[in-house]
Parts: structure tokens; sequence; C-alpha cells
């Protein structure tokens, strides 16, 4: 019986800040994309048992993708009447993403494989040209707390010790036109790291300037958020 296709979970923001469409199949064996492109796993699929041998730390992995070699083999096949460029693919277990902004692309693997799909994310009707043409937007219902315009990434490993602490004092005398909690505060102050992706709301635009006159190099990415109409 076939299964029903999910739900597409709306997207607000593009994927890599450049896919619009992402679908997400699991299927067993999926870990061998780690070592092998699309063809190269189709042909594993159907050769001798013996040719199979030369990698016995990839036995079961490999054993889970023959097992299901139908589906690999028509992936691979359905898969290389696509540009490669017109999609981008990430492996975790045996779920693989796929990112694109080709539609049909997206749509004939959700029909295809809807035994598979885990998940899908695809923008609102009538909004996809315009997330695709965005910038560091955000497309959402209604803004954070109904007002904040503004997400700002920080990176508080630029500053020195003493400007972190001066900074992180002036930021807590502008709430509420920021969004700045203690636990915000305590990391600017005290991290050492430079991954750290946190970030504040900003109420508008005039707010968002003073921060960056304040300490430019505290100010990462920003992304405006823009409502849905």
């Amino acid at each position: 019986m076939q299964k029903t296709l999910p739900s597409a979970k709306k997207t607000k923001k593009k994927f890599y800040n450049k896919y619009i469409y992402k679908i997400t199949l699991d299927i067993p064996g999926t870990s061998a994309l780690r070592w092998y492109d699309f063809q190269q796993l189709s042909d594993l699929c159907i050769a001798e048992p013996s040719s199979r041998r030369d990698y016995p730390w990839r036995e079961k992995v490999l054993v889970d993708a023959i097992n299901h070699k139908e589906v690999w083999i028509d992936l691979s096949v359905m898969i290389n009447t696509f540009d490669s460029k017109s999609f981008s693919k990430r492996i975790e277990g045996d779920g693989i993403d796929f990112y694109t902004n080709n539609y049909d692309l997206y749509d004939t693997i959700g029909k295809r494989f809807s035994k598979y799909v885990r998940f899908r994310f695809q923008p609102k009707e009538g909004t996809e040209q315009t997330l695709l043409n965005s910038n560091k937007e955000i497309f959402v219902n209604k803004l954070p707390y109904d007002k904040y315009q503004y997400r700002v990434y920080l990176k508080p490993h630029k500053l020195d010790k003493a400007a972190r602490r001066s900074v992180a004092n002036w930021m807590e005398k502008q709430v509420p036109n920021i969004t700045f909690s203690k636990s915000i505060k305590d990391w600017i102050i005290r991290t050492e790291e430079n991954w750290d992706r946190r970030y504040i709301h900003i109420i508008d635009e005039k707010n968002l300037l003073l921060l960056r006159l304040k300490s430019p190099q505290l100010v990462g990415k920003i992304f405006k958020y823009v409502l849905n109409r």
C-alpha cells in the first residue's frame, strides 16, 4: 500500500540562504552515499557479491542498500535526469536531505518516493519568487513579540573583555527596544568560542543603527522579518 505523502511545512527563509525547497528521504543504506555517488551506489547494488568485499567495515551499510536496490537504482536513474548543480544533498544516518530551487525535482522525489519521505518543506504558495529573490529576509506570519523587525547575530569574540562588558551593560539599558536576557549578557562577557550562533531581536532600523554605531565588530549577520501577505 502506497504511503501518503506528508504535508509540506511552510518555509520562512531559504535553506543555506540559497534553496527554497527541502525534502528528506529515509532509505536504508543511505550512509553509503558518503563514499559513493548515486551512479556508483546503483552499480554496486547490481554487482556480483565478490566485488563488494573490498571494504568489510562498510558491509552492513552496503547490505542495507542492496536489500533496497530497487529504490536506489530508481533514485539514481531519476536524479541523473536533473542537472547536478540544481540541488544539494546532506546525509545523516539513513536520512538524505535534498535542497533545490527546482520544483519539478522536489515534486518528482516526493511523488515517486512517497513511501520514504519523512519531511517536506516549501514556501507558502505565491511567495516562491519573493523568497527566492530575497537576501537575508525571514518571512513570518507575525513579528517576534508582535514588534521586532530584525534578528541580529552577535560576534563577541571580536571584542576584548573590557569592550564586551561595556557593550553588554549598554545593551541591557536598551531593553525593550532589543531583546537582551541575563544569559545573553553572560555569554557576551564570558564566551571563548567563535562559532556560537546566538542572536537578539531589534525593534526597528533606528535601534539597529545605534547598535552598529556602538559596537560594529559585535554585529554579525542581520536578517529582516517580512510579514507574509
